[in-house]
């Protein structure tokens, strides 16, 4: 996205490989894979328990609207805090909290049971240690390549996030199935701890960034203007209040489906637990042949035409799939589903990344963080539409509006569809921004 064609051709040589070869990276890279996994997995997972403890579908979309909800209180918080502080050690600390946290559910589960809203409580406070990773470990990225691979790295990593997204919900929906629900969770407790280890070796010094307060009061009132500065600086770039619409539109209708998904293929399609995760694996095989693609591409230039094309594609996939009656037909779009997630999911963090320089990248992940909680907070509409309107009446309802929220990026947000050139200069010198001594 920021290379030019010109300096695209000069540098493929330097691709895939040499990501690989960098140590900083691949120990990003192989923890994120680790996390991403467990990621599918707890969400297929936390659909289907919470199908299986609730009365109706809408409480799995209230379900998904308190797992995203600390995103949106706390997401530009974060993002200014990783950005003064050490991400290395944010990111290794949430990664050993949520290990805890998962084997207390465990044990929770195992030993005494849950109901509904006590799993609601959980998934609250869990959901705000995950809005703690997703900025920080997005952002390190760009902090370990070179500016010359900053695009090519967000498209490995979503590759990856893509092939983990194939075992992640058929090991979640076999364990729930075949086990039960607490032996999914000492999975991912298990896993936490693994891809924290792997954290730990990273060799991991952080950019030089402005700033000496010292006492609580001093960083808090530091930290606030952070955000203040952050959000100044979004508003003013029309190209990133665009792919931040986007990406509302995106994480306005994917709760709802989520929310679906076990009456989807229980009721509609008459599949069991195992074989709605088959589904979801699909998707992440889709995803994964679509991210290959994107990871090669010479000329990023097309960046905001494919991410917004994506998020249009997935809107239509969903769209047959609460209308396929047939399993097949359902497997078939599940796999083209991949397509426009994966379009949307590399196009996102690489515009953002992209465009950002180091000292607020942070901030910008943060309220890309925010904005993504603010999908599920919107979809609690869907609790009411699924009552009123049926499992696929409530879902297409949704798309309408998706529909029409896109017609209105064209509209307000035009760029986000031109073709974009190379990052201004002063932006693509902090790609690799300097080391702390």
């Amino acid at each position: 996205m920021s290379l030019r064609v010109g300096q695209a051709r000069g540098q493929r040589g330097q691709g895939v490989g040499a990501l690989v070869a960098n140590p900083d990276f691949r120990r990003v890279w192989a923890a994120g894979a680790v996390t991403g996994m467990v990621r599918w997995l707890d969400m297929l997972v936390l659909t289907l328990f919470a199908r299986d403890l609730a009365e109706a579908a809408g409480f799995v979309a209230l379900a998904f609207l308190v797992r995203m909800a600390p995103r949106l209180l706390f997401g530009m918080f974060v993002g200014a805090l990783a950005d003064r502080f050490n991400r290395k050690k944010i990111w290794i600390s949430s990664l050993l909290i949520l290990s805890v946290m998962y084997f207390g559910l465990t044990a929770f589960v195992m030993l005494v049971g849950i109901d509904f809203w006590l799993l609601l409580a959980f998934i609250f406070i869990a959901g705000t240690v995950w809005s703690v990773e997703f900025p920080t470990r997005r952002a390190m990225i760009a902090d370990v390549v070179a500016p010359h691979q900053v695009g090519r790295a967000v498209g490995l990593d979503w590759s990856t996030d893509s092939i983990v997204r194939i075992p992640g919900p058929l090991i979640g929906a076999g364990l729930l199935q075949e086990l039960g629900a607490e032996w999914a969770y000492l999975f991912t407790a298990c896993a936490f701890i693994i891809s924290a280890m792997i954290a730990s070796t990273l060799n991991y010094r952080p950019p030089l960034r402005g700033g000496s307060a010292s006492g609580f009061g001093e960083v808090a009132r530091e930290t606030w203007r952070d955000i203040r500065d952050g959000f100044s600086y979004i508003r003013r770039n029309e190209l990133l209040v665009g792919t931040l619409v986007v990406t509302l539109v995106f994480n306005l209708l994917f709760p709802a489906y989520n929310a679906a998904l076990p009456d989807i293929g229980q009721q509609l399609l008459g599949v069991d637990k195992f074989r709605i995760g088959v589904l979801e694996a699909l998707v992440g095989a889709g995803s994964f042949f679509s991210a290959l693609a994107i990871a090669g591409w010479s000329s990023w230039g097309q960046s905001g035409r494919i991410y917004y094309a994506g998020t249009a594609w997935f809107i239509l996939c969903v769209t047959g799939m609460v209308l396929s009656p047939w399993y097949p037909l359902s497997m078939l779009i599940s796999f083209c589903m991949g397509f426009g997630f994966s379009a949307f999911a590399i196009m996102q963090t690489a515009l953002l990344v992209t465009r950002t320089p180091a000292e607020m990248r942070g901030r910008v992940m943060g309220f890309l963080s925010m904005v993504i909680g603010m999908g599920p907070v919107t979809g609690l509409q869907v609790f009411f539409m699924f009552e009123w309107f049926g499992i696929q009446g409530g879902v297409i309802s949704v798309v309408i509006e998706a529909a029409a929220l896109m017609l209105l990026v064209i509209i307000f947000w035009p760029v986000v569809l031109k073709r974009l050139p190379g990052s201004d200069p002063k932006v693509a010198a902090t790609y690799a921004p300097q080391r702390s001594r």
